[in-house]
Parts: C-alpha cells; structure tokens; sequence
C-alpha cells in the first residue's frame, strides 16, 4: 500500500479507532485500523469535494473546550448513556459516551478543530472514493451528511457517522451503532440533532 493511501485509510476509518480506544472490555473489537497522521487537504477545485456553505455560522468554543458537555446529563440518560470520556484523536478533540455492559460499546461526539476547511473534508474524502454509504442531508437549517466506511457484513456492529457543519472551517460528527430494524444512521443523526440544538441554545 502506497503511504498515500495509507494516510487516507487512517482518516477514513478514525471514528471507528476512536470507539475502539474507548473499549477497555473484553467484549468483541472493532477491526484494527492504520493509525498514520497525515495532513488534510486545504483547498480543491471539484465541486464534489466541497460541502454546502454555512449560512448562519454558530460559536462552538464551549464545546470544543469540553466536548462531553455535547449532551446534557437527562440527554445522556435519554440515550441510555453512562459514562463520559474526553479525549484528543489526530483531526478532533471528542467525548466518548459509555453504555452499560459496553452495549453498543461507545457513542463518540467529535468537533474537528484541525481541519481547516470544515466539512469540504469529509467531501474531499467522499470524492476520493473513501465511504461505502454516503448521504447528504440538510440538518435543522446547516449541512449535513451520514457516512461510513463499513460495510453491512459480519456479526459486529455496523458503526455510522453523522457529520454536521456549523461553520464554513468547523464540523462535529457523530459515531453510533446503527440500531438493527431502523433506517440507516438514524441514532447518530438523532444524536447530532440533539448536539446541534444545544449548540444553538449556548448562542449569545
């Protein structure tokens, strides 16, 4: 494998290193993943490769400065979290949330504070061939998109992401099981909603 598309399989499959980190059971783990850092594009030229521009930019500092703040603690119940865990990985600074008996093992809320072109990224990724689900939606009035790299197969949990631009230089993404008999990425997106109105709320 050339160390270029190593670097771009490490990005693709982040989110799923992150849950793995977060598991320190000895419950089934996630595929390992290649952990090599590479540098995120800063510009391109191909209209795939850039996101929707983000109308009505919010302030997301509180929440960078503690992600796990991303749910209240009667939103954490709500989804059956309980557990929190801050931690830095490669593009993001995240939250882990913990189930009880590691079941699904993690939900993980992560602002992209190293990325310099905000959601552009996950397109640039995209159009680079990189997701085997991709579908971009419009999120309570900012851009969105549900992603993975994972395909439905295999008796593990099909994690899914749920990426949300709330600034044309900053994105937050949520990780999640998807929940077996519902459509596809709903609880990260259901979960990103949740994150996006309490950003909205801290607005002053």
């Amino acid at each position: 494998m050339s160390g270029r598309r190593a670097r771009i399989t490490a990005l693709v499959l982040l989110p799923v290193a992150l849950i793995a980190a977060c598991d320190g059971g000895s419950d089934p783990a996630p595929p390992p993943v290649t952990t090599t850092a590479s540098t995120p594009p800063t510009t391109s030229t191909d209209p795939a490769a850039q996101a929707p521009r983000v109308t009505t930019p919010l302030n997301a500092d509180r929440f960078i400065a503690d992600p796990c703040l991303s749910l209240t603690a009667a939103q954490q119940q709500q989804f059956g979290m309980t557990r929190t865990e801050k931690k830095e990985f490669g593009e993001a600074i995240s939250c882990f949330y913990g189930y009880p008996n590691r079941t699904p093992t993690a939900s993980v809320v992560a602002y992209a504070t190293e990325v310099p072109i905000g959601l552009s990224y996950r397109y640039a990724q995209h159009a680079r061939g990189s997701y085997n689900y991709w579908e971009p939606t419009v999120l309570d009035g900012y851009p969105a998109v549900g992603y993975t790299a994972s395909k439905d197969t295999g008796p593990g949990p099909i994690y899914c992401d749920f990426a949300v631009g709330v600034t044309d230089t900053l994105f937050f993404w949520v990780t999640a099981d998807d929940t077996p008999g519902t459509a596809k990425c709903s609880t990260a997106k259901d979960m990103a909603s949740t994150v996006l109105s309490n950003i909205k709320a801290d607005q002053k």
